[in-house]
C-alpha cells in the first residue's frame, strides 16, 4: 500500500524546517498508516516533523472517506437541493452543509477535482459553488443572529 502514495507531491509543512515548501526534494517518507480510513502517516527526514497525508486538504479531520464526500457534493446539481442530495446520499443535510464549507476553502482542488475526476461540466460545478455562495449569504451566527462574514 505504501507504494500507492505519490511522496512527490507533498512537502515538509513546518514552517522552520529549511526544506519547508519544497516539493520533489526527496524529504518526504513514509511512517505509518492511521486510522480508521487507513490515512499515511508523513515524515520530513529533514526536522523530523510528522503529518498527515490529508493535512492542508479539505479531508483533513473528516471521518468521512474522500470519494464519499466529493460524491455527496457532486449529488447537488443533479438533486436540485441540499435537502434532497442529503436523503439520497444518506447523510444529514448539516453534514453536507459543513462539507461545503470545508469544500468553499479549497474552491480550486475541489473544482479541479470535480472537473477531472468526476467529468462534471463547468455548468454543474457552477451550479455547486452557487449552492455555496446562498449558503454562506444565508449563514447566521446562532447566537447572534448576524451574519458571518
Amino acid at each position: 500500500m505504501q507504494s500507492e502514495i505519490d511522496l512527490s507531491k507533498f512537502w515538509c509543512l513546518n514552517e522552520d524546517c529549511p526544506d519547508y515548501g519544497k516539493r520533489e526534494n526527496r524529504n518526504i517518507v513514509f511512517k505509518e498508516w492511521y486510522g480508521k480510513n487507513n490515512r499515511a502517516l508523513l515524515q520530513c527526514k529533514t526536522c523530523k516533523h510528522c503529518f498527515s497525508e490529508t493535512r492542508g486538504t479539505m479531508f483533513f479531520g473528516l471521518n468521512t472517506p474522500r470519494e464519499e464526500v466529493l460524491r455527496t457534493l457532486a449529488m447537488i446539481p443533479a438533486k436540485g437541493s441540499i435537502r434532497e442530495t442529503a436523503r439520497a446520499a444518506r447523510h444529514d443535510k448539516n453534514t453536507i452543509c459543513r462539507w461545503l464549507d470545508i469544500a468553499g476553502a479549497h474552491s480550486k482542488e475541489v473544482t479541479d477535482y470535480f472537473l477531472q475526476d468526476f467529468n462534471l461540466t463547468k455548468m454543474q460545478v457552477d451550479k455547486i459553488w452557487s449552492y455555496m455562495k446562498k449558503r454562506d449569504k444565508n449563514s447566521t451566527n446562532r447566537s447572534s443572529g448576524r451574519k458571518i462574514v
